[in-house]
């Protein structure tokens, strides 16, 4: 691997007219923070004197150089770059207002942000073709984007528009000279594709490991250069495409399910890489020529293995090597994987957002999100992607809602969870139900068990949309239809805690009024027992406006009564008063609801 490194200020990376920065279309989204963000300003304006900031590496596929523009694909370092293209807009933008700066420093900030193309046409240094690139057109525009696609990008601009305009022109202009003059980036050109992508996988960024993601990336972009140039651009586009559909989603969860998909067994988030190197290998007909087979089946780092991971370890009850019988895989070109992978991840992302287009399916789909049922979506993947006909797999995600409530109602370990799915994914796709039921039956916690739990389960702040999801299925069974609730979303209706999360402090007692006096003696120590309850939740629209008072519960009937949702509109009638006991009422009540709603497959 021949590697050339250079040691640049921010004038010399961006200056020549020659050279244009290509962000690829099969890099992920632009993602840093108002963290990363306030550091970048910081290490410039705490400089002093003649000192450098190391702004950090990029690694860059280069060609040999000729006339006109010639681009570098940046394989490394595409979010430090895409915020120093931001930061210098919006500085150019500042600087060219009325009284902003001097023109030939407003040139020296233009020409950092142009190449020369050969017609004498000006195009941008550094060019996006990644998912961001039109968002990006209309933020330097500055063009108003009511719903950004990418609230990170959308965030950038705004901060750093923001800050430049609060600098005086003195500052920015002190500011403008140490990041253009004393801000340096070690830039690695490398002109084998193969090296770039392997180099990639050397290089830690402020100490931080890169992600399983970019490793995986970075192994599929490495083997295709070696594969050919051929199968290295049908790696970019397929890998692009990934990265679309994807989008939203979490990335490193979609390989892990991949994974179990394709394994039919569970694999933990330590060995994502090393199983999916050891996939690859076994499975793409062309990696038999690959040389160092050796190199891609590192042993996973014992650290980043979870407490239950390892105590499945201990037990015996997780597999964890990546290698399936030879006799049972079927070769398949390098062609076929990626679009395989493409494939899957299309229909991952479906499952994720709920917008398969299919109304029935959607509203599954989004009650799973809503239970938190992340461990079925490997087995959903594999099925949708395989074949199952719609009106089977609604008939699955209705199964599966019904288990997976069961389950984490009643605190069943969601390791076992992911085990059981995994299995699942060995099922014929066109006949899943018998399997599916055999194994929820033997997984499934009693009627008994799941009426205790639930009328006891502790509907915390972060498992609070289950709650919503177990309302909403509670005024669909009692009074029909609960599409306006779906539709209007937890902004218009929200969970209501009828006994209110605060009411021991001042401000609790202004807003929500005395309900420590209401409750009676030991309200105080009570509280926490019971403002989780299923029985102290329901569904409303609106504000309650409670003010002081001896009976708040008196100052919320009325707009209960109002309500359109018939699980509140009710309370008043059948709840005169309020108080722990019919906390408990109402708790034991609907437990005796929920084993009816979600029975046993």
């Amino acid at each position: 691997m021949f590697v050339n490194p250079t040691s640049l200020s921010v004038a010399q990376l961006l200056g020549g007219q020659s050279e244009q920065y290509v962000i690829p279309a099969y890099q992920r989204r632009y993602s840093w923070q108002e963290k990363q963000l306030c550091e970048l300003l910081e290490d410039i304006q705490l400089l002093e004197g003649n000192d450098n900031h190391l702004l950090g590496s990029i690694v860059c596929l280069v060609g040999p150089h000729g006339a006109g523009v010639n681009r570098l694909e940046l394989v490394d370092g595409q979010q430090r770059i895409a915020t120093l293209n931001i930061l210098l807009h919006c500085m150019l933008e500042q600087m060219r207002r009325p009284n902003g700066s001097d023109e030939r420093d407003i040139a020296s900030i233009a020409l950092l942000l142009q190449a020369r193309a050969p017609d004498k046409s000006l195009v941008p240094k550094i060019a996006l073709d990644s998912i961001d690139a039109h968002e990006f057109r209309r933020h330097v525009a500055k063009e108003s984007i009511d719903k950004p696609g990418n609230p990170h990008l959308a965030f950038a601009f705004k901060h750093y528009r923001q800050w430049v305009a609060d600098q005086s022109p003195q500052m920015l202009d002190a500011f403008r000279y140490r990041l253009i003059n004393q801000a340096t980036v070690i830039r690695l050109d490398v002109s084998n594709a193969k090296d770039a992508f392997k180099l990639f996988e050397t290089i830690n960024n402020r100490g931080l490991r890169l992600s399983a993601t970019d490793i995986i990336k970075n192994f599929i972009l490495g083997n295709a250069a070696r594969f050919g140039s051929v199968a290295l651009e049908a790696a970019r586009v397929r890998w692009a495409e990934v990265i679309k559909y994807l989008d939203g989603t979490n990335f490193e969860n979609f390989f892990r399910h991949f994974l179990a998909a394709t394994l039919k067994r569970r694999v933990t988030a330590a060995y994502t890489v090393s199983s999916f190197k050891a996939v690859f290998m076994e499975h793409v007909a062309e990696a038999s020529n690959l040389p160092e087979r050796h190199w891609y089946a590192e042993e996973a780092a014992a650290d980043d293995e979870d407490e239950d991971d390892l105590k499945d370890q201990e037990n015996g009850t997780t597999e964890v090597t990546p290698v399936t019988d030879p006799a049972l895989i079927q070769k398949m070109s390098f062609s076929e994987f990626l679009q395989r992978l493409a494939s899957y991840a299309k229909t991952y992302g479906e499952i994720v957002r709920a917008q398969t287009g299919i109304p029935l399916l959607d509203r599954h789909l989004r009650n799973l999100r809503m239970i938190k049922s992340m461990q079925t979506y490997g087995f959903l993947m594999a099925l949708r992607a395989g074949g199952c006909k719609d009106d089977v797999f609604a008939k699955v995600l209705h199964l599966t809602e019904s288990f997976m409530l069961r389950r984490h109602i009643c605190r069943e370990r969601a390791n076992e969870n992911e085990t059981m799915f995994a299995r699942l994914c060995s099922t014929d796709p066109t006949d899943p139900l018998p399997n599916v039921i055999g194994e929820f039956r033997a997984l499934t916690p009693s009627d008994d068990i799941f009426e205790a739990s639930f009328a006891k389960f502790d509907f915390s702040a972060n498992v609070l949309e289950r709650a919503r999801y177990c309302l909403e299925q509670f005024e669909q069974r009692e009074h029909g239809d609960y599409s306006e609730i779906s539709v209007a979303g937890s902004d218009v209706v929200h969970v209501e805690h009828i006994i209110p999360q605060k009411i021991k402090t001042k401000k609790a007692r202004d807003e929500f009024g005395d309900w420590v006096g209401y409750l009676g003696e030991k309200s105080i120590a009570n509280h926490p027992h019971y403002v989780s309850r299923i029985g102290n939740l329901t569904l409303f629209a609106g504000h309650l406006n409670i003010k002081a008072s001896n009976n708040p519960y008196a100052r919320k009937k009325p707009a209960y009564k109002e309500s359109g949702i018939q699980i509140t509109k009710e309370l008043p009638i059948i709840y005169p008063e309020f108080r722990f006991q019919q906390v408990e009422e109402r708790s034991d009540a609907l437990a005796k609801a929920a084993v009816d709603i979600w029975p046993i497959a």
